[in-house]
């Protein structure tokens, strides 16, 4: 280990940051070759477009614990109700709108290509940083699916779907929102361009005439896509995480686990998370403020 003082200015705020960081990590992000920036968001870049969590509900929709609306069980018990509850998250999904942190994330993606590869891992299902991204540049990897999408029961064929198919006030009424956009819609991925036959008013997939159910990690489910995140985080020059809590796993893992294998760890959060000791770099704030300048300084000194 060496003790590095760092000299970063965000937003004409010079800070002085004294940390003790890896070799490895020191050479990475002192290298003027096109850097890995590897970035996971969590529910709290969301929260500043209005989208609440269950957790900030106690846990409870409608008087329903979670292990009644979002685990495989409760959807063997109660399809519907699980429906109900994905409907209203998809409608209110739909009418939030992306935020500056979500904007910023996409254009620097796009406008530092030469300087940086991005890669986005998301913790949330809600199709902000799918809508945010003018530039076709930076798909995020959901790690807990996406209110965007469902899978065949029986094939797991995922398709897009981003129907409500009951209301806010739990009448049936399907129906698109605008989770999905023109050129999903038009594609043969997307549900509703068969021709769907129904059982107790939900649809069965046009592969295997199996129910259909949302493509989200549901409780006590492994987490999507590992295969692939984990090699972005071997090989990250810099690692960021924004608006993440530090206690759901395996995202939790994940700001030790590139730390450990050289990337320089940056935290942008309101409050200080469990991982201390995996955080090169911690930004204090709102996602919507400290992300924009925290992206401006970084093209100052790349």
């Amino acid at each position: 280990m060496v003790s590095r003082k760092a000299l970063v200015s965000y937003g004409g705020e010079i800070c002085l940051l004294y940390k003790s960081v890896p070799q490895r990590s020191y050479r990475k992000m002192d290298s003027h070759s096109k850097k890995i920036m590897v970035i996971l968001t969590g529910a709290g870049i969301s929260a500043e477009s209005g989208l609440s969590t269950f957790r900030d509900s106690d846990g409870l929709w409608e008087n329903h614990r979670v292990e009644e609306v979002a685990t495989p069980e409760a959807y063997l018990k109660d399809p519907q109700l699980v429906w109900r509850f994905y409907s209203m998250r998809r409608i209110q999904a739909s009418r939030a709108t992306p935020n500056a942190a979500h904007l910023a994330l996409a254009e620097f993606s796009y406008k530092q290509a030469e300087n940086f590869e991005v890669y986005l891992i998301s913790q949330n299902v809600d199709c902000l940083h799918q809508r945010a991204d003018h530039y076709n540049r930076l798909e995020p990897i959901n790690l807990h699916g996406s209110l965007h999408q469902s899978r065949c029961t029986g094939c797991e064929t995922i398709y897009f779907d981003d129907y409500a198919y009951f209301d806010l006030d739990g009448n049936y009424a399907p129906g698109p929102t605008n989770l999905c956009d023109p050129i999903q819609r038009a594609s043969m991925d997307y549900l509703h361009n068969y021709k769907l036959e129904y059982r107790n008013f939900l649809p069965l997939s046009p592969c295997c005439k199996e129910s259909m159910r949302p493509h989200i990690v549901w409780f006590g489910e492994v987490p999507l896509y590992m295969d692939k995140i984990i090699p972005l985080l071997q090989k990250a020059n810099i690692f960021v995480t924004i608006g993440t809590s530090g206690v759901v796993y395996p995202a939790a893992g994940f700001l030790e686990l590139a730390q450990r294998n050289g990337a320089h760890t940056i935290c942008i959060n309101r409050e200080p998370i469990p991982q201390n000791n995996y955080i090169d770099d911690f930004i204090q704030g709102s996602a919507g403020e400290k992300v924009p300048l925290f992206l401006e300084t970084l093209k100052k000194l790349s």
